[in-house]
């Protein structure tokens, strides 16, 4: 008995995935973009309303960017000693583009980032004054990480094929605040101090670049303006990839 339950179970299970099956086909054949062209998840997503022109679908507009992350500075060069300086940017992206140029297109949002840059370098904080010291090498100490987080409008230009994009190269740039940066010291005996570089420079501005395919791109980004108001001056850079979920 409940070898035939287990037998009525399997077939109906069969055909169910094979009905499944058959109206995934069906739905597919009357789509004008085959499923190569849909690389995204949702990438063909235009709200509730369908496109007036069904050569115009939108790309690109959730990105998540995973980073290496490093500072430049005047004095000391990049200062990063380590691959676990890494990072990430959540975009939020709006994209408009033009029917007498499909391969062209304009994309604006909101960027939230986090980075973080382990360094051997320490700071000294004087009369509001930033200034990076020269690399600690003592039997107690062990290392800083300087942890940013902002909060960014980003700016692009798009240019890639219109329909399956092969290949795609955005650019722009981004302007909006940063939070104060966090400076977390570890001791080689387990112990760690935190706190927060107070002379920030709220201010953030810079360009950035994507080029890759489809929803995979490389990605780099420079901050065009201080890190800090008064002192040493640092500008962030970031190299990494990019993914767009749709």
């Amino acid at each position: 008995m409940e070898l035939g339950k287990i037998l009525k179970f399997i077939v109906l299970k069969t055909i169910f995935i094979f009905l499944v099956f058959v109206s995934t086909i069906s739905f597919a054949q009357q789509e004008k973009l085959i499923t190569r062209y849909k690389p995204g998840v949702l990438w063909h997503y235009n709200g509730s309303r369908p496109l007036e022109d069904s050569r115009l679908h939108k790309y690109d507009r959730f990105i998540i960017d995973v980073t290496y992350n490093d500072w430049l500075s005047k004095n000391h060069g990049n200062i990063s000693s380590s691959w676990k300086s890494i990072g990430f940017n959540a975009n939020v992206m709006f994209e408009k583009r033009f029917k007498k140029a499909a391969s062209f297109s304009i994309g604006y949002g909101l960027r939230y980032g986090l980075s973080n840059v382990y360094s051997q370098h320490k700071t000294n904080i004087l009369h509001n004054q930033v200034e990076l010291s020269e690399k600690e090498t003592t039997d107690l100490y062990k290392l800083n990480v300087f942890r940013k987080n902002s909060l960014v409008l980003p700016f692009e230009f798009r240019f890639g094929k219109p329909k399956a994009r092969a290949w795609k190269v955005n650019f722009g740039g981004y302007i909006g605040y940063g939070f104060p940066v966090q400076q977390i010291t570890k001791f080689r005996n387990g112990d760690r101090t935190k706190m927060v570089l107070a002379p920030n420079f709220g201010l953030r501005y810079g360009i950035h670049c994507r080029f890759g395919g489809r929803t995979m791109a490389i990605f780099t980004a420079y901050q065009l303006s201080e890190m800090f108001r008064q002192g040493e001056s640092i500008h962030p850079i970031q190299f990494g990839f990019s993914y767009s979920l749709f």
